[in-house]
């Protein structure tokens, strides 16, 4: 990776930076990797999302490092979620610090605009590098995001995503994580009716038959985390 000049920033004040995970602990070996940072400095923190749009309508700061899944009726999570971020705060540069692997998640996750990914199973020095471009404008990938996304690094599953929405993507993963139709339907704004058409046409295509087998999916394909 080329040198990233950090002149501008060198030159004023620390990089503000919030914190976004639904697990204090994460949360607490963030904020160690972070003070490690001698340009950057953590603003607050955020243990769901209706407490980070709270804190991102009242502190000044550069660079928001989340997790992709966060709990918070308000504001949901996932791709859903950033796209609101980037609406609301659009000179916001975002990390992405997440468990998930699955490369279509990945993909969504770039060509919604979100340009720095750090995988949790990556050396924690990654954090830093991608804060480091984000604050650049760079692009960046830690090794286990680059190898998910790259042709050599899909996910072991004898199925394929490609052919699945964004919403239907989505859905499989909250229903995944533990989250009910109902529960799936109040984060999108959908009818229960809805979600359960898009579960269905995902299991149809992904040629999963029941909800065991589903789950043996997600976790092959590293779509549930």
């Amino acid at each position: 990776m080329r040198h990233l000049s950090l002149i501008p920033f060198v030159r004023r004040e620390h990089v503000r930076v919030v914190l976004a995970d639904g697990h204090p602990i994460c949360v607490k070996g963030v904020q160690i990797e972070i003070s490690a940072a001698d340009i950057a400095r953590v603003v607050a923190c955020a243990y769901n999302s209706t407490e980070l749009f709270d804190i991102l309508d009242t502190h000044e700061c550069d660079v928001l490092i989340s997790d992709y899944v966060m709990s918070g009726a308000d504001f949901g999570d996932g791709l859903n979620m950033f796209a609101r971020i980037q609406q609301r705060y659009p000179d916001l540069k975002l990390v992405v610090l997440t468990s998930i692997n699955h490369r279509d998640v990945l993909q969504a996750l770039e060509e919604s605009g979100v340009r720095a990914i750090v995988s949790k199973g990556d050396l924690p020095e990654h954090l830093r590098r991608a804060v480091y471009a984000a604050c650049c404008g760079e692009p960046y990938r830690s090794p286990l995001i680059h190898a998910a996304l790259s042709e050599s690094g899909v996910a072991s599953s004898s199925h394929s995503t490609d052919f699945l929405t964004r919403c239907e993507v989505e859905v499989v993963r909250l229903f995944l994580s533990g989250f009910s139709l109902g529960e799936i339907a109040e984060k999108f704004s959908r009818s229960k009716q809805t979600v359960s058409a898009q579960k269905r046409a995902a299991m149809r295509k992904l040629d999963v038959h029941n909800d065991i087998d589903l789950v043996r999916y997600g976790v092959q394909s590293g779509l549930a985390a």
